[in-house]
């Protein structure tokens, strides 16, 4: 039987260490990154807030980059593809079982696909089908892969989007709205060229793949153990004043839905 309870808080020590540990990972993705920092610190925010992050910026503007270094050092399983109109569900998903079909049941096989992976990075994320989108939506919502006879609950921490623009077309409106976190990038600014031209020169970070303490188990587990404890966090004091954040935004012109503003 599955243990479908939620895992008891830890204590205020440990807690300290895991936010040392995640902090470390951060800083580790980002070293050698130009301006692209707050990519690698809102990953790993969003694993913690249990919601997905969608990248906005022009094509070679180092999103990708960016998310691999933070998959890569945090550990766990990767999952990394990009998009297009003819992506089939499979590439993502899985294909059929076929050992499973010849016995009359359509099951899909997930192992090293998006319904495995710890952390996800879709380019071009409205670019898929509406296949895709739809099977996409569901995994996103409620962290559970439904295809056919299958039923997966999904480990799945974060999954990033990326995309050059945000959407135009009405449809694609609800699946957007799922990203709830999005950063903004640009071009690097002339200001720092010479900066990116000697970060380009110096190899990436190394992934971290050891054992033992600190490693890609203990990590992964420091964003459940944050995950759980950000969830238990009293927000009343504050609350008046995310609604007063909430309504000037509103008064701007700053479109905020109520799944966002929650």
């Amino acid at each position: 039987m599955t243990d479908t309870s939620t895992p008891a808080e830890a204590p205020p020590a440990v807690l300290r260490q895991d936010a040392e540990l995640i902090a470390g990972v951060v800083a580790a993705a980002g070293r050698g990154l130009v301006d692209r920092e707050t990519v690698a610190e809102v990953v790993a925010l969003c694993a913690v807030a249990g919601e997905h992050l969608l990248v906005v910026g022009p094509p070679g503007t180092a999103k990708s980059e960016a998310v691999r270094r933070v998959a890569g050092q945090l550990g766990g399983r990767y999952f990394e593809y990009l998009l297009g109109r003819f992506t089939e569900p499979n590439e993502l998903f899985g294909p059929v079982d076929l050992r499973s079909l010849r016995e009359g049941r359509v099951e899909f096989e997930t192992a090293g696909m998006l319904p495995e992976a710890d952390i996800a990075f879709l380019d071009e994320v409205f670019l898929g089908s509406t296949a895709v989108l739809n099977t996409l939506l569901g995994l996103l919502n409620e962290r559970v892969f439904r295809r056919g006879g299958t039923a997966l609950a999904s480990p799945l921490r974060v999954c990033v989007g990326a995309a050059n623009h945000l959407p135009e077309d009405p449809a694609l409106a609800a699946f957007a709205d799922r990203f709830l976190a999005r950063v903004f990038v640009d071009p690097v600014a002339d200001a720092r060229l010479e900066e990116l031209l000697e970060a380009g020169r110096r190899p990436a970070p190394v992934a971290h793949h050891g054992g033992g303490p600190g490693g890609p188990e203990d990590r992964l587990g420091a964003l459940d153990r944050l995950a759980v404890a950000a969830r238990g966090c009293e927000l009343d004091g504050v609350t008046p004043l995310l609604a007063s954040a909430l309504r000037r935004l509103r008064a701007a012109g700053v479109p905020v839905g109520d799944r966002r503003a929650v």
